[in-house]
């Protein structure tokens, strides 16, 4: 019985262990790593009804095992009314079942961002989907997303995982904003449609993810530089790494910072005006001086400090002017930091809060950068 038993148990483990729980092999699927979608030009269109143009990026798995001779990647391209009808239509032209389980890049074109209509059916559909994955990144490319899925990479095969790796080096580089999918739809549902989109650009062999694009009530207000991008990271309190140079007698020392904490405090309400400051803390090294002259100096080190701090100052003043009189929409963390921490005066001010926020809010800035290292040579 005790043997009996044991056989009985292994049998039903070996049933647990099929390889593939939807009866649909791997070489069977074609897995897009990358999806661009655009607002359909009118030369495109097959149908008066036509609104989109989408392109899928998949890897040729053909070439990748023979170590990446040839083309690795591969771009379809469909034209549609509705977004998921799209998707199905590549059915009627390839023999394998579309995977998005792995799809690490969603790109859209400027022209689907001026589009709010367009733009809130294309979030509604890729949001709902259970095909998607929330983590993949998102852009908008100033321009059309086919520009991106020319791209040939110098150093890397696959198209998606070369962007997908160029977001995640914010972690070294805090001008690079980073924007996962789950992140942009809690954003535009927290704040009533409005954002930001990391911003790449296209070359014939490289990707650059400059800057943000600001959406603001679901459509495309503007962008931001790569240096204004990183502003914004300090202000969020988002930035992990980056560089920053300072001035000494006409030279320029990079600092490299690898710590840089932002909280947003309330100084007073006075009348109808409410008074924040950004209290900034940034802590690195610096990295280059002059060969032979001395860099272990305190009080060179306080004026290169104080120019750093005068620096990061300005910058984040110039960068909250723009939302505020320029874009007039909150996406520096005020609103949040008063709905939470300053609920009352939140309530009194949330009905107007955009014209309080462009008109009666004034914002402050406090940086303290501590350099605390000065390399290996002295």
């Amino acid at each position: 019985m005790r043997t009996f038993k044991l056989v009985l148990t292994l049998i039903l483990c070996t049933a647990l262990l099929s390889g593939c729980w939807d009866k649909v092999e791997i070489e069977d699927r074609l897995f897009v790593l990358a999806i661009g979608i655009d607002k359909i030009k009118e030369e495109e269109k097959k149908q008066p009804t036509d609104r989109y143009s989408i392109n899928f990026v998949s890897p040729i798995v053909a070439a990748l095992k023979k170590g990446g001779e040839g083309e690795s990647f591969s771009t379809y391209k469909t034209v549609t009314s509705i977004f998921t009808f799209g998707l199905n239509q590549m059915y009627e032209r390839m023999d394998k079942k579309l995977s998005f389980h792995h799809t690490r890049i969603l790109v859209f074109g400027e022209d689907l961002l001026k589009d709010e209509s367009l733009l809130k059916e294309v979030l509604d559909a890729v949001g709902r989907s259970h095909e998607f994955h929330r983590n993949m990144y998102v852009f908008v490319v100033p321009g059309r997303t086919e520009e991106v899925f020319k791209i040939k990479p110098k150093y890397t095969s696959l198209l998606a995982t070369y962007i997908s790796g160029i977001a995640e080096n914010n972690l070294y580089q805090s001008s690079i904003y980073k924007m996962p999918a789950y992140e942009m739809y809690n954003n535009l549902t927290n704040f009533d449609g409005d954002t930001v989109i990391p911003s790449l650009r296209a070359s014939k062999e490289e990707a650059k993810v400059s800057g943000v694009g600001i959406i603001k009530n679901y459509k495309l207000a503007g962008y931001l530089d790569d240096k204004d991008s990183e502003t914004l990271n300090w202000l969020n309190n988002s930035a992990n790494g980056g560089l920053i140079a300072a001035k000494y007698n006409n030279i320029e020392i990079p600092y490299i910072y690898n710590d840089f904490n932002t909280r947003l405090e309330l100084d007073k309400v006075e009348g109808d005006k409410i008074y924040l400051t950004y209290q900034m803390e940034a802590e690195g090294s610096a990295e280059e001086y002059i060969w032979g002259e001395r860099l272990m100096d305190q009080k060179l080190l306080d004026i290169l400090e104080k120019d750093l701090e005068k620096t990061i100052e300005d910058r984040s003043k110039s960068v909250v002017e723009k939302f505020k009189n320029e874009f007039k929409v909150d996406l520096i963390g005020v609103q949040p930091y008063l709905s939470k921490h300053q609920a009352t005066i939140y309530k009194s001010i949330e009905k107007d809060y955009e014209s309080y926020f462009t008109n009666n809010i004034i914002i402050n800035f406090k940086a303290k950068v501590s350099i605390r290292r000065v390399g290996t040579i002295e």
